[in-house]
């Protein structure tokens, strides 16, 4: 078990912490093995709540869930809200500012851990696949269910992928034209796509 500790972040403002090692993510009493999440799920977003266009309420979706191999779920809860500037679950505001960091914690460690079982598997000839894209060796592709239109991300296309402000990811081609983005709801891996793509068609 490696002991190196590469972030400690407040979850709660009663002083609880997420620690994040090169191996594995504590919290709440518990030790999250990377080798063991078959899913990845992040969500963040601020609701502001009106009554005749006048603010009433605020609240702050924010939530990183790990579904293990085994089924089980494990969740850091951000999830908050007020009305009338009253605190009823938790306070949205304070929770605004303890996601971020946590997100840049979650993607740059444990999806980037994760996505290299990803990338020797494509390497080794293998076919993958991650939030709705087919990727293989020579090819990513992306079929629209509503639109009925393929998407193919390749070596001689893809420019690069970014986070967006809904913390989702966006493909884009080497003009700058969007190739690709996760659906509003489906956050599942998306973030070991950018991880994957940069390695296999850069």
């Amino acid at each position: 078990m490696d002991t190196t500790l590469l972030a400690e972040l407040p979850i709660k403002s009663n002083g609880k912490s997420a620690r994040f090692f090169y191996d594995r993510v504590e919290f709440d009493g518990k030790s999250i093995r990377y080798d063991d999440i078959a899913i990845l799920s992040t969500h963040g977003m601020t609701t502001v709540h009106t009554f005749v266009g006048i603010p009433v309420g605020r609240s702050f979706d924010g939530v990183v869930s790990f579904k293990m191999n085994s089924g089980k779920m494990h969740v850091i809860n951000l999830n908050s809200m007020s009305m009338f500037g009253i605190p009823i679950i938790r306070n949205p505001r304070k929770n605004e500012k303890l996601y971020p960091p946590l997100f840049d914690a979650v993607n740059s460690i444990v999806a980037r851990y994760m996505a290299q079982k990803y990338i020797y598997a494509i390497q080794g000839g293998a076919t993958v696949e991650v939030s709705n894209l087919t990727i293989n060796s020579y090819e990513a592709t992306s079929v629209s269910k509503i639109l009925k239109k393929v998407t193919t991300i390749n070596r001689a296309n893809y420019r690069e992928s970014i986070i967006l402000d809904n913390y989702g990811v966006a493909v884009y081609d080497r003009p700058g034209e969007l190739l690709w983005s996760n659906p509003i709801m489906n956050f599942k891996n998306v973030l070991l796509v950018p991880y994957i793509l940069d390695a296999i068609f850069r």
